[in-house]
C-alpha cells in the first residue's frame, strides 16, 4: 500500500467512538449509482468515516444505501450512517466501514537503465497482453535479418515457427475432419 499522504491529530471533542481529525490530503471519490463524488475525508475512527460533502451532493446520498468509496489507494465499501451538523457550511456525512476490498495486484516493467524504478505500473487484466506484447517485441527484433545472424537466433527461431506452423496445420487438419 501506498504511504499515506495525511496526517491523523485526535479529536478535542470525542464522543463515544475515537475519532480522529485528518489535516493534509484527505481527498476521496465516492460512487454515487455511475456518478462519482469528490468528497473530502474529514475524520477517522475504527469503524468508519467522517465525510465532508458539498451542500449540492447532499440529496444524492441516501441514508442506508451501500456505496463504494476510494481513498488512498483504497477500496470500500460503506454505508451512510447519519448526517451530522455541518461545520463552516460543509455538510458532514458520518459512513460505516462495511468491507475493505483487497488492493488489485500490479505488476510495473523496468527497463535495466532504470536502477530499479518503475517505469508504468500496469494492472492485472491487462498485464498478461501487455507481457505477450513484449515477448513478441522482443521475438521480432531477435529474428531480423542482421541482429538474428549475428546473435545466431536467426536459423532458431526459422525453425521453432515451421515447427509451430506444423504443427498447428496437424491440429487444424484433425480438427476439420
Amino acid at each position: 500500500m501506498a504511504e499515506h499522504l495525511y496526517k491523523v491529530v485526535p479529536n478535542t471533542a470525542q464522543e463515544k467512538i475515537y475519532r480522529c481529525k485528518v489535516v493534509g490530503n484527505a481527498a476521496a471519490t465516492l460512487f454515487v449509482g455511475p456518478r462519482s463524488l469528490k468528497v473530502f475525508v474529514r475524520e477517522t475512527c475504527g469503524g468508519g468515516f467522517t465525510l465532508g460533502l458539498d451542500p449540492k451532493q447532499v440529496k444524492k446520498i441516501k441514508l442506508g444505501t451501500r456505496y463504494e468509496l476510494h481513498y488512498d489507494d483504497r477500496r470500500l465499501l460503506i454505508t451512510p450512517q447519519v448526517f451530522v451538523p455541518s461545520v463552516e457550511g460543509e455538510p458532514r456525512l458520518q459512513v460505516v466501514t462495511v468491507h475493505e476490498y483487497e488492493p488489485k495486484k500490479r505488476w510495473a516493467f523496468r527497463l535495466p537503465f532504470t536502477k530499479g524504478q518503475q517505469v508504468k505500473k500496469h494492472e492485472t487484466i491487462g498485464s498478461a497482453a501487455a507481457y505477450g506484447g513484449f515477448v513478441l517485441v522482443l521475438f521480432c527484433v531477435m529474428a531480423l535479418p542482421g541482429v538474428g545472424d549475428k546473435l545466431g537466433t536467426a536459423p532458431r527461431i526459422e525453425a521453432a515457427l515451421n515447427l509451430m506452423a506444423k504443427n498447428f496445420s496437424d491440429v487444424f487438419k484433425s480438427v476439420r475432419s
